[in-house]
This record gives structure tokens, sequence and C-alpha cells, in this order.
């Protein structure tokens, strides 16, 4: 087997994009005046990130595609972040209690609604219901993600055994055509069903539903596919290369994500019509397409920004990036119920600004806290583990 590349500037990527993410949740992007990104890219690149670095890592391992050890390899895929999604929604729920306590006094007849949701949302299946504030975005709202993700990795064996077929690189791009075309159908004619974006149904269906969110991850799968097969054939990274026009692509692909897409998605809109939006919103359109160049640039890490992103201090806060997404909800929504109910303080407020960077700053602590407390008992659990085979050793 060969030796496996680990890639830190993807794993830097992954707190840059978190950041983009935290500038919308708390506030910071309305506060200074900034348009607002095209969110549904920074999903893609995460999804198709998260497709990459699977097959890239299993592309060589026997998988089974037996439902039952799918479902197994699924749950093994996601424990590692069950425990901070449950903790994360039981203190939301614990903010949504005290800050509407009058309702759950005054309106017993919900409270068997409210339980469902409460249900549905620790067992991962928020992301199902196309319901946005009462199901998808209920309690921790970055949850639905990982609902997303319990159903990607639960497909993940057979859209390998599929890729392993193609054999080629040729076949490799003509499958990710073939995922484009039946996506954008897909988002045509949901779009013309419920009437594009002034249905929550299919903003919904484009952005959270588990079914199109995937896509993402399995034209990632593809992008890895393909990359493994031209390692299998040539020497990547023996390959000269000019580190100063890689560094231009570079900074190029991260003004695409981060700049130029909201003006490339407001000109397909106005041209395009309903068909422009459909581009726009199939997930494997203009989204993936917007953070298709940043995702390479990555992988490859041949120019000097791919240098910094490998720096040990963002790398590691790259790895620590799923405990920050799921905990910087608490610290943004905490704020804004207390804007709203107890300091009756506008959005808007400047003064706003100043919360950001505390928020920031517990967000960041609180997840290292975490994974230092994660890997300190997970080292308890394998030391207990080692002494009665230790004690059975000596006892032979």
């Amino acid at each position: 087997m060969a030796i496996r590349k680990r890639f830190d500037a993807l794993q830097t990527l992954r707190f840059l994009l978190f950041l983009v993410v935290f500038g919308e949740h708390s506030g910071f992007y309305r506060l200074i005046g900034v348009p607002i990104f095209f969110e549904i890219s920074i999903m893609s690149v995460f999804l198709m990130m998260s497709g990459f670095l699977m097959f890239y890592t299993y592309s060589e391992r026997e998988l089974s595609t037996n439902p039952v050890e799918n479902v197994k390899f699924s749950i093994g895929r996601i424990k590692k972040l069950y425990p901070l999604h449950v903790e994360t929604a039981l203190i939301q729920l614990a903010f949504v209690i005290f800050f509407f306590f009058d309702y759950f006094r005054t309106s017993p007849e919900g409270f068997g609604y409210f339980a469902f949701r409460v249900g549905v949302n620790l067992a991962l299946l928020q992301a199902w219901v196309p319901n946005l504030e009462q199901y998808t975005f209920f309690l921790n709202g970055p949850s639905w993600f990982l609902s997303v993700m319990i159903f990607a990795y639960f497909l993940f064996p057979y859209i390998v055994k599929l890729l392993k077929k193609l054999k080629t690189i040729r076949n490799g791009v003509i499958a990710a055509v073939l995922l484009f075309t039946i996506a954008f159908i897909a988002t045509i004619v949901v779009g013309s069903k419920t009437g594009y974006l002034d249905s929550e149904f299919f903003i919904w269906f484009t952005m959270n539903s588990p079914i199109m969110r995937t896509t993402d991850f399995i034209l990632g799968c593809i992008i890895g596919f393909i990359y493994v097969e031209r390692r299998k054939t040539q020497d990547i990274d023996a390959k000269p290369y000019s580190k100063r026009l890689w560094t231009f692509y570079e900074i190029m692909a991260f003004l695409l994500l981060q700049v130029f897409s909201v003006f490339i998605v407001a000109g397909v809109y106005l041209i395009g019509g309903d068909i422009g939006i459909a581009l726009a919103y199939c997930t494997v359109g203009l989204p993936c397409l917007i953070g298709l160049p940043m995702l390479l640039v990555c992988i490859y890490g041949r120019g000097y920004m791919s240098k910094l992103f490998s720096w040990k201090p963002l790398v590691y806060l790259g790895d620590i990036t799923m405990y920050t997404y799921l905990i910087h909800y608490i610290y943004t929504q905490l704020w804004a119920y207390l804007q709203d109910y107890v300091f009756g303080i506008d959005k808007s407020d400047p003064r706003n600004l100043y919360i950001v960077p505390v928020e920031f700053v517990l967000t960041i602590g609180s997840a290292i806290l975490y994974d230092k407390f994660r890997k300190k008992r997970a080292a308890a659990a394998k030391a207990r583990a080692t002494r009665p085979m230790e004690g059975q050793v000596e006892g032979a």
C-alpha cells in the first residue's frame, strides 16, 4: 500500500470556511456592511472535501456493502461528534426553555410536538424534514450538517464500489457530468413545481436535504478517484512547477470563493432567470464550480499560500473545526436571545461588533478544551482496555 499523503492545507481550509460561517451567524458581515457570501458554495466545499478525503483514505480498503454493516460504518464515522451534538443541543434546549418559559406554561398542548422535534434532532434526522425553522435549524442549527453526513457515510461503501468500476479518469469525468445532469434536472423540476426561491421547500431541497447535499459529497469522491488514478500513472509530486504561478492560482481561487462568487451569482440570476436560479442552487452546479478551484489548489499544495496553510497552529484549528462548528452557535444564539429579551439591542447596533471577538474567543477556547478532554478520555479508556490483557500475560 502506498504512503498516504496528509493534506494539511485542506485542514486549514476547513478552518477558513468555518470563519465564513461564523461571520454570518455572529452578524459580523451585516454589521460591517459587506454583501453576504454565496453560502451554498461554502457548504459545497465542506462536503466535497469530506468526499475527497474519505475516498483517498478508504480507496484501497475492502468495504462491505451490506446495509447493516453500512449503518455500523456510518455510526462509527459520526460517533466522535455525536456526544458534542447532544451536549450542544441540550444547552440550546435550556436556552429555549428559559427564554420561552411562558410558552410552555400557557400552551401545554404544544409540549408533545416540541418533545418530538427534540427527538428528531437528537436522532440526527432533522435535515430530512422540509421545515427549516421547526426542524432543520432547530436547537443547534449547524447540526443539520451531521444529519447529511451520516447519510453520506451510509452510502459511501456503495459509492466506492461504483467508482472503482470506472477504472479510467475519462470515465470519472463522465460520471461527474452525469451527476451534474441528474442534479440539475431534479433542481429544475422541484423549482418549477414549487416556485423556486419563493418556496421554503425549494430552499430546503437544494441547501439542506440529505439527498441533494450528498451529491456534493459524491462529487468529492469522484475528485478523489481521479486524483488516485493520476497518482497511479504518474508521479504528480515529482513534476516541476512554478511556486509563484501556483500562488497566483491560489489567490484567484480564494477570491473566486470569497468575493467574485457574489457577482457571478447575481449575473446568473439576472441573465438566466429560473434556469439561472436552478444552476446557482443545483448543488453540483455553480456552488461546486465556484468552490472547486480552492479545493484543488489546497489538494496539490504547491503555492506559498498552501505553505502558509500548512503552519501547525492553523492545521490544528482545522483539525478541531467540527468542534468549533458545533460550539459557536451556542454563543451566537445566546447573545441573540440576550439582545432580544434582556437588553433590547437592535441587531444592526454597531455595539454588537464588540461581542463578535468575545464569541470567537469563547468558541475556540471551548473547542480546544473539548478536544483535550476527549483525547484524555480516549487515552484513559485505552489504558483500561489494555490492563486486563497485561494481567493475562503476566499470569500466563
